[in-house]
């Protein structure tokens, strides 16, 4: 197997334009750099890298492969003809592959240049519109999602790795996608599947790669949107940067984790309905066969039947803000608990919940504001702790460079181990930030 480049590779390649690329375009592409670094920061995944920069005069994403299984020149380039015959241009980050693209360890490796989306992944969009307690806003927003897929599946486009990260929504409010590493088409029909499942907070348990994989993850994001229209303070208590509020352990049995329970309190039957029809689809052996509007539209098993609401007789009251139903702690990763019955001995009656304590008046602007104040304090922190560190690791190699032209090394490792110490630290906390740049696609 061809032994790719690395990120660090490619990071420096890419400092040289001029040298590196052979087409005249990129010869002179301008690279986005790190306002500290000074130098270009790719958005990294398992299998490529993405930089942005100018190109031409418009912003651009470049994707770089890290791993030699990630796609093919025939793939994408079949991808591209079937967006454009399909409609499918506007809904996705049109791309095109460009073969020995970049000269990189002697060799040059094949590169993929995608339209810049200018906006936010769908994850730091439903987080704005949570802190804005925006119920309108989300709730469209699910009325979007839902469109998105009937024109994707109508088209016979599956996506592969439908998740917050692969969907951004663009400065007109339209969903776009990105990273079709995972895509399948018709022309690819029968042939082997890709090396990527799909994030696991999104997918099933035996996802089967074909027209129909969208169907699940489709049915995640749509019920999760419109629960969140419903009551968006459970964002701060269910998300945890890597889903927007059900995770993999979720779609275990016996479903009784803080997600679904949270759900059920709703007592919402639009959301009673849909939390059914997921949980039926988390049975064991289940695959899709239709798409998402078949999948609503479809008659419910008997065993996910939820208790119906009987409607409120009282009279009328004028509408008041909702009160925020009281916060479970956020959830931990942990073992599934234990000593329930099997998932098809489930009752289909209410179950019996924890004592709920009496619901206190939201402040969500003062909320808002604390947390303004910490994002700002962290990123306060965040930028000195970057110049401290940037000036003892130069300090470092300074003095390491005078100290080796005057022959004593020895004295130099102190300061260069405490450089280095340093340097891992700030590539560790960098790291554990879980927000990604708008043009992510990797």
């Amino acid at each position: 197997m061809t032994s790719y480049p690395s990120a660090e590779d490619y990071i420096k390649a890419v400092q040289r334009p001029g040298l590196v690329f052979d087409r005249p375009e990129l010869a002179e592409a301008q690279f986005d750099v790190h306002p500290m670094l000074g130098i270009p920061v790719p958005a990294s995944g398992s299998t490529a890298v993405v930089f942005r920069a100018t190109v031409g005069g418009a912003a651009q994403a470049l994707r770089f492969f890290t791993r030699e299984d990630a796609s093919t020149q025939q793939r994408y380039t079949a991808l591209n003809t079937w967006f454009a015959e399909h409609s499918l241009t506007g809904n996705v980050a049109s791309c095109r592959w460009l073969d020995g693209a970049i000269l990189v360890n002697g060799r040059r490796w094949p590169m993929v240049q995608m339209e810049w989306v200018d906006g936010r992944t769908l994850d730091r969009h439903v987080e704005d519109l949570v802190e804005a307690d925006d119920r309108a806003a989300l709730e469209t927003l699910a009325g979007s999602w839902r469109d998105l897929l009937r024109r994707t599946q109508a088209a016979r486009f599956a996506h592969g790795d439908l998740q917050h990260g692969n969907v951004l929504v663009d400065t007109a409010g339209r969903l776009r996608l990105v990273d079709f590493d995972s895509s399948w088409i018709d022309p690819f029909t029968g042939s082997p599947p890709p090396s990527e499942g799909g994030h696991r907070n999104y997918q099933p348990e035996n996802r089967r790669w074909g027209p129909w994989m969208d169907t699940f993850p489709g049915l995640v994001v749509y019920l999760s949107l419109l629960a969140l229209a419903r009551e968006p303070n459970q964002w701060e208590q269910l998300n945890d940067g890597e889903n927007l509020l059900f995770r993999h352990q979720d779609y275990l049995p016996p479903h009784q984790t803080r997600a679904w329970l949270w759900v059920e309190r709703l007592h919402d039957p639009q959301i009673d309905q849909l939390a059914a029809r997921l949980r039926a689809c988390c049975a064991p052996g289940w695959t899709a066969t239709g798409d998402l509007e078949g999948l609503i539209a479809g008659p419910l098993p008997w065993w996910t039947r939820t208790t119906v609401h009987p409607p409120v007789t009282a009279p009328p009251k004028p509408k008041a803000k909702p009160t925020a139903a009281p916060s479970w702690p956020r959830p931990q990763p942990g073992p599934q608990p234990t000593g329930q019955p099997a998932w098809w001995r489930q009752p289909t009656g209410p179950r019996p919940g924890p004592a709920r304590p009496a619901p206190t008046q939201p402040q969500p602007a003062n909320a808002r504001r604390v947390r303004a104040v910490g994002r700002y304090l962290s990123a306060l922190v965040t930028a000195l702790a970057w110049v401290f560190g940037s000036v003892l690791i130069a300090g470092a190699l300074i003095n390491l460079a005078v100290l080796i032209s005057s022959g004593s090394v020895v004295a130099a490792l102190p300061g260069l181990v405490l450089a280095l110490i340093v340097l891992v630290l700030m590539v560790r906390r960098r790291r554990r930030r879980r927000r990604q740049p708008p043009g992510k696609a990797p």
